[in-house]
């Protein structure tokens, strides 16, 4: 890092805790990200998740807020699931602020953008709405996208109505600013600065987005946070619940052979029902993990808080119902409400607790600092999904090592799966790093490969319709 951005941070850093009582508790780097959001009217914080970018946004503007006459009005544009985190972390980090979160029908969000508040949180949805007609011209100084990603088509509603905002400064925040291309970020670029163009080269949005973005890895800051202990703790089925996985997979070259739809989405179908047998036996009620999870229960200790991530919602259900163990569930389906309701209960009821979660709704935005432990009671396709979830407990707050277990079923398509995934992690350097891998980017043969079907007899499955790949989005494999 610079010599000039380090000393600036440390400039910043004295005035900050003179005027408005920031927290030194804040790290060096998060110091260097408060001031290159406060030095760039058009900046791309993309930090690893787990980082502290939203805290340094706060902290960065209550200072450009508290210090510059022509910015008085702020829009933060988030996720809705994140709207109350937000809330949180701006009356925790930045308690000079008036903030209010945008809420009601077209009428009542009318007299909120009238209104003179400093800060105004809404969510995606919200703006998608109302942005293109609804915002007053001039009616923000300071617009803030936090998950940036979001607009990365840019030919979405959403991402136009995020670019029309009018506005003299604008950030964007994400962690994952490259998902599949380069036009991603072409897209967010667009939003930082309205004359970017579309068609740009690869090389040529890297030395643009270089004069923009900033960010860290947890390896280049390890020295100011505790590690992540990860055990990769392999089981074996056993009893009727390896008879029944057993019997599934010798009749999986049928299941797929009779499945509706084209061959990749039979074939992800028999999968899904394999992996469901991996982590429970709904007929005799055995699981090789649940034992597992609940042996991890019993040594983690009276104060132990425990994040329990699964990419399938009835495993949830299932093991919570077992458990013994206080616990609540977490997810995409509950209302806002009732989401606040069991995270906090999560961090502040009394232990020891469980907290079961969704990978998709407990895997992004969310902090979840108090867990001491994170249990990944299956394997994701997407192993950046997984590390997601993992740095929602991995906060820079933490002053612990974080414990993470993941379960592996010896003998059956999970480790053949994760060897997969293993070969198939990539880097975008050209422009950001990113290692984003989804069920969709498994090619039949790779699908056949961990069903142990013979490449030979591919033309013996019969390859379906585009019905049969919009039958894919129901198997919870997307």
């Amino acid at each position: 890092m610079g010599t000039e951005r380090k000393a600036h941070a440390a400039e910043l850093r004295r005035h900050a805790e003179d005027m408005l009582g920031v927290p030194a508790r804040l790290h060096d780097y998060q110091w260097e990200g408060v001031s290159f959001l406060y030095r760039n009217r058009a900046a791309l914080l993309a930090d690893e998740m787990g980082l502290g970018k939203t805290v340094q946004t706060a902290v960065a503007l209550a200072l450009t807020l508290s210090t510059r006459r022509e910015m008085s009005r702020a829009l933060i544009v988030a996720p809705a699931s994140l709207k109350m985190n937000w809330m949180s972390e701006l009356a925790k980090w930045a308690p000079s602020l008036t903030v209010r979160s945008l809420v009601g029908g077209a009428r009542e969000r009318e007299a909120f953008y009238l209104l003179p508040i400093p800060v105004l949180v809404s969510s995606y949805e919200q703006i998608r709405q109302d942005g293109l007609n609804r915002i007053p011209s001039n009616t923000f100084d300071i617009v803030i996208l936090d998950e940036a990603q979001r607009i990365k088509n840019p030919n979405s509603a959403t991402a136009l109505s995020c670019r029309l905002l009018s506005r003299k400064c604008s950030w964007a925040l994400s962690a994952t600013p490259l998902e599949n291309d380069a036009r991603d970020v072409a897209s967010i670029l667009a939003f930082l600065d309205p004359m970017q163009p579309f068609d740009m080269s690869a090389r040529q949005l890297s030395a643009r987005l270089s004069s923009m973005m900033l960010r860290r890895r947890k390896s280049e800051v390890r020295g100011e946070l505790p590690p992540v202990i990860v055990q990769d703790l392999s089981l074996e089925l056993a009893g009727p619940q390896r008879t029944r996985y057993d019997e599934l997979w010798t009749k999986r070259y049928e299941a797929v052979s009779e499945g509706i739809g084209d061959t990749a989405i039979a074939l992800l179908a028999t999968i899904t029902r394999l992996k469901i047998i991996c982590n429970f036996d709904s007929d005799s009620g055995a699981s090789t993990k649940f034992a597992a999870l609940g042996e991890i229960c019993a040594g983690a200790g009276p104060d132990a808080r425990i994040l329990v991530f699964s990419q399938f919602v009835e495993t949830l259900k299932w093991v919570a119902n077992r458990l013994g163990v206080a616990c609540d569930l977490l997810t995409g389906s509950m209302s806002s409400g009732a989401r606040e309701a069991a995270i906090e209960r999560f961090k502040t009821a009394g232990t020891p607790r469980v907290l079961f979660t969704s990978l998709r709704a407990g895997g992004v935005g969310l902090n979840l600092g108090e867990a001491t432990h994170v249990v990944m009671y299956d394997r994701w396709w997407n192993p950046a999904v997984e590390m997601q979830a993992v740095y929602r407990a991995h906060r820079f707050t933490r002053e612990t090592p974080l414990h993470v277990v993941r379960f592996t079923l010896t003998g059956t398509i999970e480790e053949r799966i994760a060897s997969i995934l293993d070969a198939k992690q990539r880097l975008f350097e050209d422009v950001v790093e990113s290692t984003e891998t989804t069920a969709q980017d498994f090619s039949v043969e790779e699908l056949m490969h961990i069903l142990e079907i013979s490449i030979g007899d591919q033309h013996s499955l019969t390859k379906g319709t585009e019905d049969g790949r919009n039958h894919g989005e129901n198997l919870g494999i997307s």
